[in-house]
């Protein structure tokens, strides 16, 4: 949790401050140079304020405040096992990327500097102790020539038996980018920068300009600094060695973000949102032989900055709502496996008054049986017992949106049937495969519908859907409607897709053609 935590929240951001690079993590790491390592990322470790960066997001609305709220007990933890590796003289966590990394997928070697004047052997114990309690597997921990190194046995072995070999090129980018809160530079190895030479495509203009042959000599690194709250800057920086090589760069970059961002180019549309937005506002500089792009103005305009995220956690949410309805509807065709029949959407008493959701009575196959049985069936869903339970309402069918915790709280779903003539829960019974004559691969079985059309979880109440216009109840702005078919599969509903394909899917034995 401690390496895991710190990486979470210096990820946040790419920021940049000028400051005195120490020599103390270089003279770490330049003993593990060996030839095939092709790029080092690292953070000071005391500079980490993990409760800075929570509030940090907080306020810059990255994080949602009943988030942060949950996160700050796991922040003041990890902060307490950064607080004793950092007493005990642990200086810098370093992540060293070799190409055997990336061709195996494994994880980097992680190097941990000593300060001037602390004691090693103090630091490995320190971090022993925080290792033990993370219990990461084939995780070990090694004290050598005055660092430790982290990572699997044979990484560990690999590291102290290969030839170290000089690096200037290591040595120029950390001059570049060591020094800050953390950072990112790549550097490349000779094989790697000899196949970029070889195998680097032409490219046409207004690129011809770049080519693997100067990219390979005279391209020194690519990198970002990171300053940690409170003072927020950014930079991510190509350096170069000549001038001349360096505006060729600058040139490309300019006139790659022109035809990206033109809306009337080949490309607009091809370009994901979020590009959009950050191409908008940044620019690439030439600063001596260096090319800057600098993400103040991004990271400093709080409505920049929600632009950029909202289409990630837009993306993410939407994974989540797809992976529930899929879960749901496991559940009901797990439940149609057992009884040979979907679920009818209520249950009923001997005067035809509905009691209970569908949405309980799948319980049992969402692994919740036990909380099934603590429902009195034969009670309506408000019934002094069973009202009591409305709170327990279980994460499949919560909503994953941090904005909708409100909803979640009340008890209150999205998710929910289609219920009106035609559909699949029209009737008081549970309808079986044979009667999707439409086939289960062209009729709905789960929508999602707007936040202000959810319901209690374990009432018997649905979507009554208004068949001359389905898509009212259940697109909102940009966002699509996440649906799941009777055979489990899964899609969107768009706010362009048209009334009569909606309606063909709706139906169980309409014998359209979707």
């Amino acid at each position: 949790m401690y390496f895991k935590t710190m990486f979470l929240f210096s990820a946040m951001i790419l920021l940049n401050v000028s400051v005195t690079v120490a020599d103390e993590p270089l003279d770490s790491i330049e003993g593990l140079a060996s030839k095939d390592l092709l790029a080092v990322a690292y953070i000071d470790l005391k500079s980490v304020s993990l409760e800075e960066c929570l509030d940090w997001g907080t306020e810059q609305e990255m994080i949602e405040a009943d988030v942060a709220d949950e996160m700050k007990h796991m922040a003041g933890v990890a902060q307490e096992f950064l607080r004793q590796a950092t007493d005990a003289g642990a200086d810098h966590l370093i992540a060293m990327v070799h190409q055997d990394d990336l061709l195996f997928r494994g994880a980097p070697l992680i190097v941990v500097s000593i300060a001037d004047g602390k004691d090693p052997q103090r630091a490995y114990r320190s971090l022993r102790r925080t290792m033990a309690l993370l219990q990461i597997p084939d995780f070990k921990l090694e004290l050598w020539n005055g660092s430790i190194l982290g990572g699997t046995e044979q990484q560990i072995s690999r590291a102290k038996s290969e030839a170290v070999v000089e690096r200037p090129r290591m040595k120029d980018a950390w001059k570049k980018f060591g020094g800050h809160d953390a950072g990112l530079m790549v550097f490349g190895s000779a094989d790697s920068r000899r196949v970029l030479k070889e195998m680097f495509p032409t490219l046409e203009a207004p690129f011809q300009g770049i080519t693997g042959q100067m990219i390979a000599e005279d391209v020194v690194s690519l990198g970002a600094t990171i300053e940690l709250p409170a003072e927020v800057g950014a930079r991510i920086v190509v350096q170069v060695a000549n001038p001349e090589s360096a505006k060729v760069i600058e040139d490309s970059l300019r006139a790659g973000m022109k035809l990206l961002t033109d809306k009337d180019g080949e490309y607009f549309d091809q370009v994901p949102k979020i590009a959009h937005v950050a191409l908008s506002v940044v620019e690439p500089k030439l600063v001596s032989n260096d090319v800057v792009i600098d993400l103040k103005p991004i990271l400093n305009d709080k409505v920049q900055l929600q632009s950029l995220l909202n289409p990630i956690r837009s993306g993410s949410r939407q994974t989540q709502r797809t992976n529930k309805i899929r879960q749901i509807t496991l559940a009901m065709l797990n439940h149609e496996s057992a009884y040979k029949a979907f679920p009818a959407y209520a249950n009923f008493d001997e005067d035809g008054k509905p009691l209970l959701s569908w949405r309980v009575h799948i319980l049992p196959f969402i692994e919740e049986g036990a909380l099934y049985e603590q429902f009195k069936l034969d009670e309506p869903w408000d019934s002094p017992h069973n009202i009591k339970l409305v709170e327990k309402m279980p994460v499949c069918f919560a909503d994953p949106s941090m904005g909708l915790a409100d909803l979640n709280k009340a008890g209150k779903t999205r998710y929910l049937v289609p219920r009106t003539e035609g559909t699949m829960f029209h009737k008081v019974e549970g309808i079986t495969f044979g009667d999707i004559t439409d086939g289960s691969s062209n009729t709905i079985a789960i929508v999602s519908v707007k936040p202000a059309k959810a319901v209690i979880w374990t009432k018997p109440v649905d979507w009554e859907v208004d068949l001359d216009n389905p898509k009212a109840d259940l697109i909102e702005g940009d966002s699509p409607a996440t649906v799941s078919r009777a055979d489990g599969s899964t899609f969107t509903i768009e706010s362009d897709m048209k009334t009569e394909k909606l309606k063909a899917l709706l139906t169980v034995s309409g014998g359209e053609t979707p």
